[in-house]
């Protein structure tokens, strides 16, 4: 007898660890008691569920088979009920598990088990802005009210971080030019809410958004009610289950293409679209984990011959700046950063690739990203006033899952690619149809370098990735102070080549 006590503490002594370190603070008990066999329980964490989100299902298994109960030790944090934990107030909760003892199916008897806790906090519920997702400015300028309240009915406070496109005063936003109008918005914590300190986006544009997520609620459309010439505006909806017009505003109902006229009293008329909920590539990004929403990677690769690579010759570098709504990939080369640079650019090449993955799960396991039936991409580009200034394409390449291997043994993937000529050094909404990208990298294989076969490409395997190589023009750098352009000798010569993608990017 004497030798089944030392095992049965020896054992709770053991579970008790375990629970610490994984449910941070939980812990086991003596529930021991009966006679039988011994049993083990092993409780699955429960936390991670925020307040006021919908109950818990508890996972707790015996090893004898035999059914686990639960009970809180914090009812007035959170409550149970059969295996339904309902979070009830911010704080700690301990919930707990337990086995009673008895006869398992086969007859064994068992004794009771050791409890098993489990304690963890219980977060506000976050809250969030109530803000249009876009603005239609047709006029010079565009006045908005905002929201006073966020989502949680807590008072909302606005400031402006591009006063080149916005400004706010109070809930009165006055948007001023094309491009994000960037709010940093601010709300109290209360019993049941976290505080808001948070950054959102609106765009600025004389027509709706191309593509809207829905995120499970009506989204809002300001709509611009002057146009230019001073004409008053209105419109319909000719897409009713999808979208509807209530005053000025556009209000997003439901997936699909939401289509819509504009009739001015000057008697011209547009039709107007915005493709709502289409195949997200990525919805926004993470500036903790530099990934996309959808956990897609991002990777950078950049570098000149006189200036050296990512990663290589100090003082050219690489930088990857990440917001919740883009990721800016900049290569800056810097004077006579190469030590056989003798200031001529006669001559030189330059590499640049920004690759956007596709969709991953949280284990970084790569999702399948079929196209059966999409046509085009749709993707926001922007780039630094230099790089722009300086001419050229960007090359936006479809990697697909086509895996080959070159005749040297190296891994490859079949890509398709077209030329984007960028309109604006600002955020430009680019359609890209699918059936105009050519293969660029057959991987030594005989696919035929057509848009054809791209199309078949793509059809057929599906994207790994995205990819933005704009030409770098070496001649034209970034301007001095009062507007000249360094020659590549002067000490402040920098070519700084910008570029950032805004999310979402998406396949319709």
């Amino acid at each position: 007898m004497t030798k089944k006590v030392l095992r049965h503490r020896a054992k709770l002594s053991v579970l008790a660890a375990s629970a610490l370190v994984v449910a941070c603070g939980g812990g086991g008990g003596e529930g021991g008691g009966s006679s039988g066999a011994f049993q083990a329980i092993s409780f699955n964490y429960p936390g991670g569920a925020t307040l006021l989100a919908g109950p818990v299902t508890l996972k707790a298994t015996a090893d004898s088979g035999l059914p686990v109960a639960f009970r809180s030790g914090t009812p007035d944090i959170c409550t149970v009920s059969g295996d339904q934990l309902t979070l009830v107030a911010k704080g700690e909760c301990s919930v707990i598990a337990s086995q009673a003892g008895g006869a398992g199916a086969n007859g064994k008897q068992w004794a009771a088990a050791d409890e098993v806790g489990q304690l963890f906090k219980v977060l506000g519920r976050a809250q969030t802005p109530v803000v249009p997702v876009a603005v239609m400015r047709r006029a010079t300028t565009a006045t908005v009210s905002l929201s006073g309240k966020t989502d949680a009915g807590l008072a909302a406070t606005y400031q402006s971080t591009t006063p080149s496109i916005c400004t706010v005063s109070g809930t009165s936003l006055t948007a001023l030019g094309d491009g994000l109008c960037q709010l940093t918005v601010t709300a109290p914590a209360d019993a049941s809410h976290e505080a808001l300190a948070g950054t959102t986006v609106i765009a600025v544009s004389p027509l709706p958004p191309a593509v809207v997520q829905s995120q499970g609620k009506t989204q809002i459309v300001a709509l611009a009610t002057t146009d230019a010439d001073g004409s008053a505006l209105s419109y319909a909806s000719t897409a009713p289950a999808v979208c509807a017009v209530a005053g000025s505003e556009l209000q997003i109902l439901a997936k699909g293409t939401c289509t819509l006229t504009l009739s001015s009293t000057s008697g011209a008329t547009e039709n107007l679209g915005v493709v709502v909920d289409p195949h997200f590539f990525a919805s926004g990004f993470n500036p903790t984990t530099n990934r996309t929403l959808e956990f897609g990677d991002i990777n950078t690769g950049a570098g000149v011959p006189i200036s050296g690579w990512c990663g290589g010759a100090d003082p050219s570098f690489c930088n990857l700046t990440v917001t919740s709504f883009s990721s800016t990939f900049g290569f800056d080369i810097k004077q006579k950063a190469g030590s056989g640079w003798d200031g001529s650019t006669a001559g030189w090449w330059a590499y640049y690739n920004y690759e956007i993955g596709a969709p991953k799960t949280s284990s970084g396991d790569r999702l399948p990203f079929d196209l059966k039936t999409e046509e085009s991409l749709f993707v926001t580009l922007g780039l630094n006033q230099t790089l722009f200034d300086g001419g050229g394409a960007v090359a936006v390449r479809i990697q697909t899952n086509n895996l080959q291997k070159k005749a040297n043994g190296d891994e490859c993937y079949i890509t398709a690619s077209v030329n984007v000529q960028p309109t604006s050094a600002a955020p430009s909404a680019y359609f890209l149809p699918l059936k105009n990208f050519s293969v660029t990298e057959t991987c030594g294989t005989d696919i035929a370098q057509t848009a054809e076969a791209g199309l078949a490409q793509i059809r057929s395997f599906g994207v790994r990735a995205l990819q933005f190589g704009p030409s770098i023009n070496l001649s034209r750098p970034t301007p001095n102070a009062d507007g000249t352009l360094p020659a590549p000798t002067d000490p402040g010569y920098t070519l700084s080549t910008d570029v950032t993608v805004f999310g979402p990017i998406t396949f319709q």
